[in-house]
């Protein structure tokens, strides 16, 4: 088997994890919006867990903490600027059919995942079992992640059909990245830094100015302690990997 395929085949299987969050489209409407603030809670810890213990370290461990972080503020700006234009343009009298932060976690993942499709590349290139070891990291990473996306686009407004469909596409850019770092060589590394700091200013503006919000129009005490346990699990599941591997 070529090289070429072998890394297809990689990002092509990192791909496929989007589909781990369809497991919430067999829940019925009801029983979503019964727990959708526990799967925003979820989703709050991974994304946090992402961002300051997986995406900041890695790109600072690959430039310089002075370059990574005015990059991470830039990106929460960046990703503030675009949520106002997008609540311009799909939403009237200050009503949303479908919630701009929606549009936000996929471009977050779009972002996401072409960086992970680059990392997979380059690692395959300098050795094949070091590019094995990373699809795996990869993909254990992702699946608290994409669990929680889906929740996101579900509570969102989105239907199952179109959370799953957007979800995998969104994902596919992993095979853009890698497909891009083959033909380009290592060209694309010098920006991988910037990607990494750019997706983690966009999780942890999504997860503290649109989610966690969201979690105080509950003041059951029985629902705080859930939702703390809930993020306190979800940045558990995204770093497990590392203690794994």
């Amino acid at each position: 088997m070529s090289l070429f395929v072998t890394i297809l085949l990689a990002s092509f299987a990192e791909s496929l994890v989007s589909f781990i969050g369809g497991v919430l489209a067999f829940l019925n409407a009801e029983t979503i919006r019964r727990f959708a603030h526990f799967v925003v809670s979820f989703a709050v810890g991974a994304l946090l867990a992402v961002s300051f213990l997986d995406l900041i370290p890695e790109a600072v461990a690959m430039s310089s903490l002075e370059f990574v972080m005015p990059l991470v503020m830039a990106g929460m700006i960046l990703f503030f600027v675009l949520e106002k234009f997008l609540f311009w343009y799909h939403c009237h009298e200050g009503k949303c059919p479908v919630h701009t932060y929606t549009y936000l976690i996929l471009w977050g993942d779009f972002l996401h995942n072409f960086i992970d499709g680059v990392i997979i590349a380059l690692t395959f290139m300098v050795d094949v079992k070091l590019g094995v070891l990373t699809t795996f990291a990869v993909i254990l990473h992702e699946i608290p992640q994409e669990i929680g996306d889906f929740g996101i686009l579900l509570h969102g407004g989105f239907s199952k059909k179109r959370a799953l469909f957007y979800n995998f596409l969104v994902s596919t850019s992993t095979i853009l990245g890698a497909i891009l770092t083959f033909s380009m060589g290592t060209a694309l590394g010098p920006f991988i830094p910037v990607g990494l700091a750019l997706a983690a200013g966009n999780f942890i503006y999504l997860a503290a100015t649109d989610l966690m919000p969201e979690l105080h129009e509950s003041s059951k005490f029985s629902h705080s302690i859930g939702q703390v346990a809930l993020i306190i699990l979800g940045a558990i599941l995204v770093i497990l990997p590392e203690f794994i591997l």
